[in-house]
């Protein structure tokens, strides 16, 4: 098939795929009305960058923050009242986030106790009847949630945060008519106010590790669970191409197999006893953007073989997976994961960061940005407020099209040096 061809079918799978997408979200009832609310307080000088809480350096963090992946359940409802707030800041968080109030960190105090926050004087409530505009000191609100209303009354004071797990490329809404609105950024971008990565390393004293015994018995070469058959980054295309040197198994919506999300810990067990490969390919390709598909998988004994726009030596373990982006095409990615398969010692190389690195995911992913705004409402007066998310979030990202003429290139198989 001629390029201009393959570029002409690819263009229209994307199109077919956002419509189907913005239809899904038409089906649920949300509509996206021009948003009516106070604007943040004008400082009489404009902050437009603060140095975020999170270290430049991932592996520097906390020593004291919490390692534990999943939400106790007992934070995940209202507390009762009656508890003394006086002394605390409290954060109210105004929508929901993917259906959830405790936003994966947890309502009241105790959250801020239990993951070990330097700062722990901080109370989240979901209930917006249970203080005052006048008493808050922070309102976070998700810009994906199904519910884009926000509150008739603001206190000069309060400090409203952005808060943004997806990347731009899948806003389904302007972010524009909420210009001015936003003190304060919680996403997963490392220049956010209160950066949200998915995970994070940290540093540990050396022990032993048994990576032998675990990938001994590897027969099978790579894997790949995915749902979304029409992403924004090409990875469906990448993939096919890359079928045409190696096996992939593909499983989900997009693929012949199935491994069930309800059965989500014998799917990881069943991909660290039989595959030695897994392709942590990113739904889009922006600044900072790396997801549960990469931290995930590192917790096993597998490599993940990337494909995204972000610096993946500033948020993941040294020489722990594959970068598609380090290869003149696809050939010559598959050439390498040949050689791997091939050689024990290269091989259990991209496992060695065990021995001294840990991964923070999970519930310990969710809470360090939580304890970061809950020190700086203790301590930082300065004021802020974002005029532009439209350029911040939106073309700060500087997100790539699959569709642009080098990456469809490569991910069609010729030979491109690749430049993001």
């Amino acid at each position: 098939m001629a390029a201009s061809a393959r570029k002409v079918i690819l263009a229209v799978t994307f199109c077919l795929g956002m419509v189907a997408e913005i239809s899904l979200h038409a089906s649920r009832g949300i509509t996206w009305s021009t948003p009516r609310y106070a604007k943040a307080p004008r400082p009489t000088q404009l902050l437009t960058h603060q140095q975020p809480l999170l270290d430049a350096n991932p592996t520097k963090h906390d020593v004291n923050i919490t390692l534990q992946e999943e939400i106790p359940d007992d934070l995940k409802a209202e507390p009762a009242h009656g508890e003394d707030t006086t002394s605390l800041k409290k954060i109210l968080v105004w929508n929901d986030m993917y259906g959830k109030f405790h936003y994966g960190f947890g309502l009241g105090r105790e959250p801020f106790v239990r993951a070990g926050c330097r700062v722990d004087g901080c109370f989240v409530t979901a209930d917006r009847r249970r203080f005052s505009a006048g008493e808050l000191d922070a309102l976070v609100w998700h810009f994906r949630s199904s519910d884009l209303s926000l509150p008739e009354v603001r206190s000069p004071h309060t400090r409203y945060v952005f808060r943004m797990q997806e990347s731009p490329a899948y806003l389904y809404s302007s972010v524009q008519p909420y210009n001015g609105l936003f003190n304060w950024t919680f996403t997963y971008r490392l220049d956010s106010d209160f950066p949200s990565p998915h995970g994070f390393v940290l540093n540990r004293s050396p022990q032993p590790i048994d990576a032998v015994s675990v990938t001994k018995n590897k027969t099978k070469l790579i894997a790949w669970f995915v749902s979304n058959c029409h992403s924004e980054s090409g990875r469906e295309s990448l993939a096919r191409t890359l079928q045409q040197f190696v096996d992939v198994d593909t499983f989900g919506r997009c693929g012949p197999l199935e491994c069930l999300r309800a059965r989500q810990s014998e799917c990881y067990a069943m991909l660290e006893r039989d595959y030695k490969f897994y392709l942590a390919f990113e739904n889009s390709l922006c600044s900072d953007y790396v997801t549960e598909k990469f931290f995930g998988v590192l917790q096993y004994y597998v490599v993940p073989v990337v494909w995204g726009s972000a610096d993946y030596l500033k948020q993941g373990p040294r020489h722990s997976y594959v970068d598609a982006r380090d290869f003149a095409d696809v050939a010559s990615l598959a050439r390498y994961l040949k050689y791997l398969d091939a050689n024990h010692t290269a091989y259990m190389e991209y496992f060695s960061w065990k021995s001294d690195q840990q991964l923070a995911t999970g519930w310990s992913a969710s809470a360090k940005p939580w304890c970061d705004l809950c020190e700086r409402l203790h301590s930082d007066p300065a004021p802020k407020y974002y005029d532009d998310l439209q350029a911040w979030f939106v073309n700060g990202s500087s997100c790539e099209s699959p569709l642009s003429r080098d990456l469809a290139r490569f991910i069609h198989g010729e030979t491109v040096t690749l430049r993001f």
